[in-house]
C-alpha cells in the first residue's frame, strides 16, 4: 500500500487543495476531494484550522493529525506548514509524512500517535541505551517535562483541549530539539527529551528556554497571562550519575523542584544548589538546608553581572541566598506575579562553631509575602530607582498601619525592598534583618543591593 513520505500538498487559507502529489491522491480514501478536511478525522479538523491561525503570526507550524487511507483506516500523519510563496500570503505549504513510515529506525509500534512522539518504551530504551555500559557513553542531557495544571485544563476545558494542549506541546518540543536528541511522551502529561552532547548549561538553556518560552505564548488569557505553560527538571549523564534510573530520578526531582518553586520554569542539577549525590541519589537533606559563604562585596557585584546575565531561574535563588551570607542578611524573598507568595524565599539559620567564625552560613527555605506595598500611597515612597530603603518601622511606615503591623509581627527592623517594574510581570526583591543588634543599611551596601536587584530583574526578564 502506498505510504506518504515528504508529500506536498498546496491549499489556500480555507484548506481547498490547490494541488497535490500523486502519492497523496493514492494514498487518501477521498482522493477526488478538493479539500484537505475531507481525508481527515472529524476530531482533528480544528487543529488545520489553529494551524492557518499561526501561520498569519509565523512563518512556520508543526502538527499531528489522523488521515484517513485508502482501506478506511484513520493513520497519524506530521505535517510541517508554511507559507507556499511569499508573494502570496494566501497559499500554504503542507508537507506530509506517514509516522508509520519513518527512516530513522522508529517503528510505528514506538510512536506516541496523540502526539508523534515516540511513546513510553521507546524513549526509555532509547535513553537506557544512551546510558549502558556499552553505549554512546557522550554527554547526556535528560529532561522530564510536565505540563502545568494540566488537571485543571482537562476539567475546565474538556479532553479535547487537553489533547489539543499535548499535541501543541510536542509540535515545539519537536522543532526546537531537531535532531539533537529524541523525545516521547512517559505519562499523561508527562513528556520526556534526550538532549545529546551539549556540555555547555548555556547552550543547554537554548532549548529549555526556546521550549518554555514557545509554549507559554501559545495561550494568553484576556488580562495577558500564559494559559499553558510546562515545569522542566533536568539531569546530565555521566557528570553525576552513572546509570539510566540515577539519570531519570535526578531529572524528576529537579522537576519536582521546578514545580514546587511555582511552575513555568525549568531546573537544571547543580550540587552546589541542590545537594550532592550520595550513592547514586539525590541527598534530599541538602535540599531544605544550603550554605552559603560570605564573599569580598566587591566580587559578588562584578561576578553578578556575568552570572546573572546567563543565568537560569534557580541562579537566582542562588544569588539571593549569596546575597544574605555577605551582606549580613536575615530573610530574602522575591515576588514574581503573585505578591502573596514568595517566587524563592530564604532565611538564615542559627549559626555556631565553626561555620560562623568561617562566615558560612546555613540558609533554609522560607515563604512570606509583600502584600503590604499595596496599601494606599506606600508605592509613592519608592525612589526612581524603584528602591525604598526602611531603617525605622516605626517612622517610616507610621501613615500605613498594614504594613507597620506586617514588620512588627516578624520583628523587621530594617528592610530594602525593590520593586521590579521592567520584568514580564511586576515583583518585588525583599531584604530584611530581624536582630535586634542589626544595622542600618550603609549608602554602599544600598547601591550593591540596587545594582544586584536590577540584574536579578534582567536575568527573571530574559528567562
Amino acid at each position: 500500500m502506498v505510504t506518504l513520505r515528504d508529500v506536498v500538498v498546496i491549499t489556500n487559507s480555507e484548506l481547498d487543495i490547490l494541488s497535490a502529489d500523486d502519492n497523496y491522491r493514492e494514498y487518501v480514501c477521498e482522493s477526488s476531494a478538493d479539500t484537505v478536511f475531507a481525508n481527515v478525522h472529524p476530531d482533528d479538523q480544528h487543529l488545520l484550522y489553529e494551524m492557518v491561525e499561526t501561520l498569519s503570526a509565523k512563518p512556520e507550524a508543526s502538527l499531528c493529525f489522523r488521515v484517513c487511507n485508502k482501506k478506511g483506516e484513520y493513520c497519524w500523519v506530521s505535517a510541517s506548514c508554511s507559507r507556499a510563496s511569499e508573494d502570496d500570503e494566501d497559499s500554504i505549504r503542507i508537507e506530509l509524512r506517514d509516522l508509520s513510515n519513518l527512516d530513522d529506525g522508529v517503528k510505528a509500534v514506538e510512536i506516541d500517535y496523540l502526539t508523534g512522539l515516540l511513546n513510553k518504551k521507546a524513549i526509555t530504551d532509547y535513553a537506557k541505551g544512551l546510558c549502558a555500559p556499552d553505549g554512546k557513553r557522550g554527554i547526556v542531557n535528560l529532561c522530564v517535562i510536565d505540563i502545568d495544571n494540566f488537571k485543571y485544563i482537562n476539567d475546565t476545558y474538556g479532553h479535547s483541549y487537553g489533547d489539543r494542549i499535548l499535541k501543541e506541546v510536542a509540535a515545539i518540543i519537536r522543532e526546537v530539539l531537531g535532531e539533537n536528541g529524541k523525545a516521547g511522551r512517559i505519562g499523561g502529561d508527562e513528556l520526556m527529551m534526550t538532549i545529546e552532547n551539549v556540555d555547555d548549561k548555556g547552550n543547554l538553556r537554548v532549548f529549555l528556554k526556546g521550549i518554555r518560552e514557545r509554549v507559554e505564548a501559545t495561550h494568553i488569557d484576556e488580562n495577558g497571562y500564559p494559559m499553558v505553560t510546562v515545569s522542566m527538571g533536568i539531569g546530565k549523564f555521566p557528570d553525576y550519575v552513572q546509570s539510566y534510573d540515577e539519570l531519570f530520578n535526578l531529572a524528576d526531582r529537579m522537576l519536582y523542584r521546578a514545580k514546587s518553586r511555582g511552575k513555568n520554569r525549568y531546573v537544571i542539577y547543580n550540587p552546589e544548589i541542590h545537594g550532592p549525590i550520595v550513592d547514586g541519589q539525590l541527598d534530599e537533606t541538602a535540599m531544605t538546608v544550603s550554605r552559603a559563604t560570605a564573599i569580598d562585596k566587591t566580587k559578588l557585584v562584578l561576578d553578578g553581572m556575568e552570572g546573572l546575565l546567563y543565568a537560569d531561574t534557580e541562579s537566582v535563588s542562588s544569588m539571593l541566598m549569596k546575597i544574605a551570607a555577605t551582606y549580613d542578611l536575615d530573610e530574602v524573598y522575591l515576588f514574581y506575579k503573585d505578591i502573596n507568595k514568595s517566587f524563592y524565599g530564604h532565611k538564615r539559620a542559627s549559626d555556631s562553631g565553626n561555620n560562623a567564625e568561617k562566615r558560612i552560613y546555613q540558609i533554609v527555605d522560607s515563604v512570606s509575602d509583600i502584600a503590604y506595598v499595596m496599601e494606599p500611597g506606600l508605592l509613592n515612597r519608592f525612589n526612581s530607582n524603584g528602591v525604598l530603603v526602611i531603617d525605622s518601622p516605626g517612622i517610616v511606615l507610621k501613615e500605613f498601619p498594614k504594613a507597620l503591623e506586617f514588620f512588627e509581627k516578624n520583628g523587621i527592623k530594617h528592610a530594602f525592598l525593590y520593586r521590579m517594574i521592567d520584568a514580564p510581570f511586576d515583583g518585588y526583591i525583599a531584604m530584611y534583618n530581624t536582630r535586634e543588634l542589626s544595622r542600618k543599611f550603609p549608602q554602599p551596601d544600598i547601591t550593591d543591593l540596587t545594582y544586584l536587584s536590577k540584574m536579578m530583574e534582567i536575568a527573571l526578564k530574559s528567562r
